[in-house]
């Protein structure tokens, strides 16, 4: 596979596109003595200086067992094997306001097999994630690919430092470019300088110095050039070569020092354990870029090719320093075109040759030490961060794109679900799993929903006739279901076709008034218009007995959607006017007992109580109404807010409030069509795009933005789970549950059209 380097992913940020505001980074960090600490605190460091108006919060990830004593950067540190705190970092930064986070990746720094622990905090996050490749695979082990699939599934974006790194990606894990972005490794900036100041510090004045430098284990290949000391000396005897950094601590724990006593021991048995030497610790940048900028030559003869990324290489091109090296990856990309030299694996002869010619010819060693200076300027920090702001100004911009093409996904579901619970009769009212459950029968409430879902798929025009089999069907359950003895409408069937009341609630009549009144305005059917406006003439003598607080709040809705016009408009104004009077009272007289609710507590579709007096104040100009509507609904939705900023709906169990075993379950998809119907509502009112912002988040339940993380509705055949349960999503898809997220979508298609047009 070939990779086209031209420039890939998504454009920079244009110079209107609006700066960072907050951000975050999660690796390894200082005083943490690794590679990927060092380049966290670098990238962090250069990347604050690239948005100095930006909030950055700096996750360090902590091994095992130890304790750091960070810098007041730091603000939170994930033990890597704790999972519950990869979960808990999630909320933090969900709350916190973070636009994007950028994780430095490296298998070995998160905890789980392969890393996997990091996979929990993704999952959780909701912002785009930007992922810095540290390490790239060629032959990943099965738990290695499976890990590192979903990790680039869920980023936004990947970072790799060479084209190589993006190469592999591509073909193994089988991303494609716009997600797969190559910006070299970071490299501190400093002038081209001659290496004589830099020696006499070190003690190495007027010799000629060969280094290599990094976590010192087997795989760094330093027997290539013991062996090629020999040679080297009989023409150039002042020369040293100095080997900077400390064991790798994992070979340190498990041989000790025997790799680089094995090291010594090799150069006393060639007679030069004079000419060659350790800095056996840990440096920090300054003194590393000090002791590179020594070297006459910089070389780096590792063992295997299957090297994505050195960091010191880099380093050492960037500070202009000749580089003779063996081809792993890196190297092989970034010292071509004459920047350094390539010897192969294990060949000290070669390396013997390469580094003496080198050393005989001042003039060619400097033309090579800036060619390297040069080809060092896209890896200088400023440059990379730049190239990395960019992605995340671009990514944080993509993600707000892509957050409202899956809410337009959503909007639009299939109908196969809802005539999948329809007979000749009507729709059922339960289901095991996906089956009708016969045994339930049928109700008003859900026949009600379904004619008022169809009114609204007439009324949005583009969808012409929902469907007419279906609509006939639940209209006339309803018709069927009005008893003009009663003045109420029968609320439960049997299967049998039996009806098992007389008369349903208060709510169940005013719910099946609605349907009537959306069918009555909106049916692409005259002769369904006709019906529906006959019933409405039986049924409105009646409505006044439908007291209760939910029922008056629909039946304000209702009367609103037709407009007013029934056959005593003036009848019908003063009805909302004294039904939402009445729902003013109850809240002052909740308020005189310290409450701010209209009743003692918060039960179900408690979001159709506010709605009514928002829609009643905004349509009537009534100002105290609407403030009313404006003010219960803001502390309904602080309610129905979880710790970790996901819409958590009021749930069953809270109506027994305290003595609720889970409080937080079950939820269920009635509270969240409510939501949306009032938050939809507020912005209408007001036009403000925080009531906006909240009808989102409330439909984005049904997506998976809630307590559990699950996905409770399937666009694809319009299907919805029961609810939330503490152990996880109910598996059955009752025609209540398809019918909220179907009504739930028509509202936010409304916020669509009103917020964007259709």
């Amino acid at each position: 596979m070939t990779v086209d380097r031209a420039p890939q992913g998504l454009k920079g940020p244009s110079s209107f596109a609006a700066p960072l505001r907050r951000a975050a980074m999660i690796g390894n960090f200082p005083p943490r003595r690794c590679g990927i600490a060092t380049f966290t605190h670098d990238a962090f460091t250069s990347l604050r200086d690239q948005s100095p108006t930006a909030e950055w919060h700096v996750v360090a990830m902590n091994d095992t067992g130890s304790t750091y004593d960070y810098p007041e950067d730091v603000t939170h540190v994930l033990p890597q094997d704790d999972p519950k705190a990869y979960v808990r970092i999630a909320d933090v930064l969900n709350l916190s306001g973070v636009e994007v986070v950028i994780v430095q990746h490296e298998f070995g720094i998160f905890g789980g097999e392969a890393g996997s622990n990091l996979l929990l905090l993704m999952r959780r996050l909701r912002m785009p994630v930007i992922v810095w490749l540290h390490t790239v695979l060629e032959h990943p082990t099965p738990v290695q690919k499976r890990v590192m699939d979903e990790i680039l599934h869920l980023a936004a974006g990947a970072i790799v430092m060479t084209w190589k790194g993006a190469e592999i990606i591509q073909r193994v894990h089988r991303v494609g470019p716009s997600k797969v972005h190559v910006i070299p490794h970071g490299a501190p900036e400093r002038p081209f300088a001659s290496t004589e100041k830099f020696k006499a510090a070190l003690g190495f004045a007027g010799q000629k110095l060969l280094m290599t430098f990094g976590l010192i284990s087997p795989n760094k290949g330093v027997e290539t050039i013991i062996r090629a000391l020999p040679g080297i000396l009989s023409q150039h005897p002042d020369t040293h070569y100095l080997v900077v950094g400390a064991t790798h601590p994992h070979l340190l724990a498990r041989d000790g020092e025997t790799y680089r006593d094995s090291l010594v021991a090799l150069a006393e048995s060639l007679g030069v354990a004079e000419h060659f030497g350790f800095i056996n610790r840990f440096v920090d940048q300054q003194e590393l870029v000090d002791l590179l900028q020594a070297a006459d030559i910089y070389v780096t003869p590792y063992l295997t090719e299957a090297q994505i990324t050195s960091g010191t290489l880099s380093y050492a091109i960037a500070l202009g320093k000749p580089v003779i090296s063996t081809p792993y990856w890196h190297a092989t990309e970034a010292l071509a075109d004459g920047v350094g030299i390539i010897c192969n694996f294990h060949d000290s002869e070669a390396f013997g040759r390469e580094i003496t010619s080198l050393l005989s010819n001042q003039v060619r060693r400097e033309a090579m030490a800036r060619r390297a200076w040069k080809a060092g300027e896209p890896s200088r920090w400023r440059k990379v961060a730049a190239s990395s702001l960019e992605l995340a100004i671009a990514c944080r911009d993509a993600g707000d794109k892509r957050a409202q093409a899956s809410i337009r996904t959503l909007s639009r579901p299939s109908l196969g679900a809802v005539r999948h619970m329809f007979d000749d009769c009507g729709i059922f009212q339960h289901a095991r799993f996906r089956v009708p459950d016969r045994r339930h029968g049928y109700c008003s409430d859900d026949n009600a929903r379904a004619l008022t879902l169809f009114a609204r798929l007439s009324l949005e025009g583009d969808n012409g006739d929902p469907d007419a089999r279906l609509t006939y069907s639940s209209a006339a359950f309803i018709s069927h279901a009005w008893n003009p003895d009663t003045g109420r409408f029968r609320n439960f069937m049997g299967f049998n076709r039996t009806w098992l009341d007389e008369g349903g609630s208060d709510d169940c009549c005013a719910r099946s008034f609605e349907s009537l009144c959306l069918a009555g305005g909106h049916a692409t059917r005259p002769d369904l218009r006709d019906w529906a406006q006959s019933m409405l003439v039986d049924a409105l003598p009646h409505i006044g007995a439908w007291s209760s607080v939910r029922a008056r709040a629909l039946l304000i809705k209702s009367l609103l959607l037709v407009d007013l016009a029934t056959p005593d408009p003036v009848k019908t104004t003063a009805f909302i006017t004294q039904a939402a009077d009445a729902m003013l009272a109850l809240l002052a007289q909740q308020s005189e007992q310290g409450g701010e609710w209209f009743e003692p507590g918060l039960t179900y579709d408690n979001a159709r109580l506010p709605e009514a007096l928002i829609l009643a104040g905004h349509r009537l100009k009534r100002q105290d109404w609407l403030d009313a509507g404006l003010t219960t609904l803001a502390i309904l939705m602080r309610r129905q807010r979880s710790p970790q900023g996901w819409f958590s709906p009021i749930a069953t169990s809270s109506f027994a409030q305290c003595d609720a075993d889970h409080p937080c379950f079950d939820q269920q998809p009635i509270e969240a069509l409510a939501t949306v119907d009032a938050c939809v509502a507020a912005f209408q009112a007001t036009r403000e795009e925080a009531w906006a912002s909240r009808a989102e988040a409330a439909f984005m339940w049904f997506a998976g933005q809630n307590d559990h993380g699950l996905a409770l509705a399937m666009p694809a055949d319009g299907g919805c789970f029961d609810g939330l349960t503490v152990h996880g999503a109910n598996q059955n898809q009752g025609a209540e549950s398809i019918l909220s997220y179907h009504l739930a979508s028509a509202s936010m298609r409304d916020l669509l059209r009103s917020r964007s047009g259709p």
